[in-house]
């Protein structure tokens, strides 16, 4: 791994100073500061002319293929669960979507009021209930209604 100590060392043995070098890549003095400061190098621009100045360009390359299939694997990871939590939010809004219900009304339009969320019929078409699940659920709506049928029928034919 390429560090700053190496671009110092390298640039004390070619016999120049921070400013000699930096006219030479054609950056300032603090640069070259901040590049020698470092523990370890990125392939930035100011950063390849330094070491290409110095003769150190292909060791950083070499370490830099390493430093960039090691990025790329954490870059694809970040967006691999980056999708993945795109797709849960998606379905959440699915599943609590509002749609216009369409269930025609009593003068036979559309309904235009918006469904409950995450079914397809407002609360006055059908969107709040549940109805019985079981099939002893819907023998006993079946017999409640039956009783009801029947109490409507005894009330009309007494009148």
């Amino acid at each position: 791994m390429l560090t700053g100590k190496d671009i110092r060392a390298a640039r004390k043995a070619r016999g120049l100073n921070q400013t000699e070098l930096g006219k030479l890549v054609g950056c300032g003095r603090h640069t070259v500061s901040y590049w020698e400061n470092k523990t370890r190098l990125s392939r930035r621009c100011a950063c390849a002319d330094i070491c290409e100045a110095l003769g150190l360009a292909k060791r950083l390359l070499a370490d830099w293929s390493w430093f960039r299939d090691h990025q790329q694997e954490a870059i694809d990871r970040r967006v691999e669960a980056e999708l993945q939590r795109a797709r849960e939010a998606e379905e959440r809004r699915k599943a609590t979507r509002r749609v216009p219900c369409g269930a025609k009304t009593r003068k036979g339009h559309p309904c235009r009021a918006l469904s409950e969320p995450g079914k397809r019929r407002c609360r006055f078409h059908g969107g709040k209930s549940t109805g019985p699940r079981t099939e002893a659920g819907r023998k006993q709506i079946a017999e409640a209604q039956r009783r009801r049928w029947a109490a409507y029928r005894g009330q009309n034919n007494r009148d």
